[in-house]
């Protein structure tokens, strides 16, 4: 949830905090929830309604800002209909690692609170001052959010790009040096074991040292760069993700037992909102019986 407060030096505070159900979409589930089966749409948007949380990278939304026509309306109206209860994640993994190393809360490792303090700011620059500034669900629809972003869209792209170079490169020369010597990836990049307050670290050590050993097999792409960085943010923090068959296949094959999350393919968003359902409804459970125990005592 975003929480606006008083501030004693600034205009105003903000606050997120991810405190239900999280669910992490690509750029493909996106598109496919909007323009897919209208049940499974209703279905996703219900569960945003009950607390499902979503996350996605600012370079996704960037990307949605661009298409226009009938699709881009679909969309468009979908974004809108998640509600309040969406966060932008960083752009890079780095930066939830070192965060992490920190010892912050995931929501502080992960969202872009900059990003959404920037849009605030700018949302409330719009609103005439003679009237009341409601921090409503309208407020943060995420379609505002969107046009907003529009005009980064280039500067997105070529951090994208960027990504790309960084991440081929680098495992280039982890990979080179593989080869001179076998031990170094042991000393460098160990197999790292699951640890629930870095879960960031976990997946982003153990992601690249895969990509090493796999180089002699594939060639990174320009989109791998950012697929990459989703694949760790997603799976790190929430609970359920989407990727592609090649970032699932690799996030599957992480060392277990994890607590990362359950990553899906596009052939299989159905089963997706199926366990974000069950997830709910032992959510909703839980609370219920907690309250029964309260009013009890």
């Amino acid at each position: 949830m975003i929480t606006i407060t008083s501030h004693p030096t600034e205009p105003f505070g903000l606050h997120t905090s991810i405190d239900g159900f999280a669910v992490y979409l690509d750029l493909f589930a996106i598109k496919e929830l909007a323009k897919g089966d209208p049940a499974r749409r209703n279905r996703f948007i219900a569960t945003a309604n009950r607390g499902a949380e979503v996350l996605f990278s600012v370079a996704t939304a960037a990307e949605l800002s661009g298409p226009q026509g009938a699709s881009f309306d679909k969309m468009r109206s979908f974004v809108d209909e998640i509600g309040p209860r969406w966060f932008p994640v960083e752009l890079t993994p780095r930066v939830a690692v070192d965060r992490e190393n920190e010892g912050k809360s995931p929501s502080e490792c992960c969202v872009c609170e900059d990003l959404l303090k920037s849009f605030t700011a700018s949302r409330i620059r719009d609103i005439p001052v003679t009237q009341v500034v409601r921090f409503s669900g309208n407020f943060f629809r995420l379609g505002a959010f969107m046009d907003w972003l529009a005009p980064q869209r280039d500067s997105i792209a070529a951090s994208k790009l960027e990504m790309y170079r960084t991440l081929d490169r680098q495992i280039k020369e982890h990979r080179a040096k593989h080869d001179a010597d076998p031990n170094w990836l042991k000393t460098v990049f160990p197999e790292l074991r699951f640890r629930r307050d870095c879960p960031a670290t976990f997946a982003y050590v153990n992601l690249v040292r895969m990509l090493i050993l796999e180089t002699k097999q594939f060639k990174l792409k320009k989109g791998d760069g950012m697929d990459f960085c989703q694949a760790v943010i997603g799976a790190a923090f929430a609970s359920v993700a989407t990727v592609d068959k090649h970032w699932k296949r690799r996030i599957d094959a992480l060392p277990q037992p994890n607590g990362l999350a359950t990553v899906y393919c596009s052939p299989h968003l159905d089963e997706m909102v199926d366990e974000i359902e069950r997830n709910l409804d032992v959510l909703e459970e839980r609370k219920k019986r907690a309250a029964l125990v309260t009013n009890s005592l």
